[in-house]
């Protein structure tokens, strides 16, 4: 039977109950901001206080303003501090899965370039790592999975894995979801569930958007039977009614 997770939006006290309520795994999101990091201790005990009987799946790292195959050494070099940062928190969590995004942007660099430096980023970065910690690769503004399709293929270690974002797909990407899934396949290691109406990245519940999520829960079954699932909507009533649609569509 495949994990669900909570994805808990900074709301730890809120999400918790939730977890508890439904017997559900959790997804740290505090670290996802920098603004922690230069005092991460004081935030890995809080969180370790409020999970204490809660498992910690995964964690989301940080990502904004980082490109891991950027053409200029020095943000290839924040970038890898960051994610250094994030993996040594990971281990201070005893959280065993990490959320990190490539920072590929369609149109700023020749895609067969970048996906060389990000294999080399990875070399480096990966490097004597031991296999208790898997990093999942998470799209976002991106118009197909070929990008992150192939850097997981020219790395090719069991530590680096895919978590598909469907609603950046939905409303960044110039392919349908289903094309995603089907691409990808069972690269496909994580998935954060959220709905839009495919302008925006809204993180409405399941039921509110453009996504037909019967039709992409399904496919996931098909294609990416180990998938673990992150429901990752903006607010606790959408979050209930995600949980709700997936017990009673049988996927929970």
């Amino acid at each position: 039977m495949k994990e669900i997770v909570l994805c808990d939006g900074s709301k730890p006290e809120e999400v918790s109950m939730l977890c508890k309520k439904y017997g559900i795994s959790v997804n740290i999101d505090a670290f996802s901001e920098t603004d922690v990091y230069d005092d991460y201790c004081e935030e890995v005990n809080k969180t370790l206080m409020v999970y204490h009987d809660i498992n910690i799946v995964s964690m989301h790292g940080p990502y904004k303003d980082l490109c891991l195959g950027s053409k200029d050494k020095l943000i290839r070099s924040a970038t890898m501090e960051r994610f250094e940062n994030a993996y040594n928190i990971s281990k201070l969590l005893n959280c065993p899965n990490i959320i990190l995004h490539h920072g590929y942007i369609p149109g700023t660099s020749i895609p067969s370039n970048w996906i060389k430096r990000a294999a080399l980023f990875f070399d480096e970065f990966l490097g004597e790592k031991d296999e208790s910690i898997t990093i999942h690769l998470e799209n976002q503004f991106e118009h197909s999975p070929d990008i992150v399709s192939e850097v997981i293929t020219t790395v090719n270690d069991k530590r680096l894995g895919i978590c598909l974002d469907v609603g950046h797909a939905n409303c960044n990407s110039s392919t349908p979801v289903l094309k995603w899934i089907e691409h990808l396949n069972k690269k496909i290691s994580f998935v954060h569930l959220h709905n839009n109406n495919g302008l925006s990245d809204q993180h409405l519940d399941f039921s509110s958007g453009t996504i037909d999520f019967m039709e992409i829960c399904m496919a996931l079954e098909k294609h990416s039977q180990n998938s673990t699932w992150l429901i990752e909507t903006n607010s606790l009533e959408d979050t209930e009614k995600s949980i709700q649609w997936l017990k009673n569509n049988h996927f929970f």
